[in-house]
């Protein structure tokens, strides 16, 4: 009778411990997700009538990319996109002497991005880095 009262009270005081030690592990990803706000990344371009200068812009992956345009006096009018990116920047009217900043998450990776305006390319967007979720190896 002893020894059953022995054990049953270790296995008492292990599920506790086991307790206490899952209450305190952190919840899983979305916990450390919200909790670090992606890097910001700053850059410039300028509209030209040649088109964007520098005419690649490159900007690193998962960043939150805060691009300056200003437009040249001698810039062409339109709407400028982001081909590939259409679903969060959208289209805003270019104009000589006007400038924009466009804000997003550059978290597809790839150098086939272009910056149209009307219905020209003017630019490409280089967005560095690996189509890996771990990254390279």
């Amino acid at each position: 009778m002893k020894r059953l009262l022995t054990v049953a009270a270790v296995t008492l005081l292990a599920a506790l411990a086991l307790a206490l030690l899952a209450s305190r592990r952190p919840l899983g990803n979305s916990q450390e997700a919200a909790a670090a706000p992606p890097p910001v990344h700053q850059a410039t371009a300028e509209l030209t009538a040649q088109g964007l200068q520098p005419p690649k812009v490159r900007v690193p992956k998962d960043h939150e990319i805060h691009l300056l345009i200003s437009a040249a006096p001698e810039a062409p009018e339109g709407l400028l996109t982001v081909v590939g990116y259409e679903d969060r920047i959208e289209a805003m009217g270019m104009g000589p002497g006007l400038a924009r900043e466009i804000v997003f998450l550059s978290d597809r990776p790839g150098d086939d991005f272009a910056f149209r305006l009307g219905g020209e390319i003017v630019g490409r967007l280089e967005v560095t880095g690996s189509h890996l979720v771990e990254g390279h190896e």
